[in-house]
């Protein structure tokens, strides 16, 4: 699973539960921890947030998309 596809769905679901109700792939937890580690998000009381260089980068990834079509 891409980072960008990640990062969107933390942005919709930010509980670990209602993540792991929509993607049924393992590959899932470690990606977020992942990201975690590189500054994309972060965790405070088990939800999922981006910080601002994660929203950034989501923002980069949908232009991207976009230019592409």
């Amino acid at each position: 699973m891409s980072e960008g596809a990640v990062l969107r769905l933390v942005e919709q679901y930010p509980h670990p539960t209602a993540l792991a109700r929509r993607v049924r792939d393992t590959s899932l937890f470690p990606a977020l921890r992942r990201l975690e580690a590189h500054g994309f998000l972060w965790r405070r009381r088990g939800v999922y947030c981006l910080t601002r260089r994660g929203r950034n980068e989501l923002t980069m990834t949908r232009a991207l998309i976009r230019l592409g079509q």
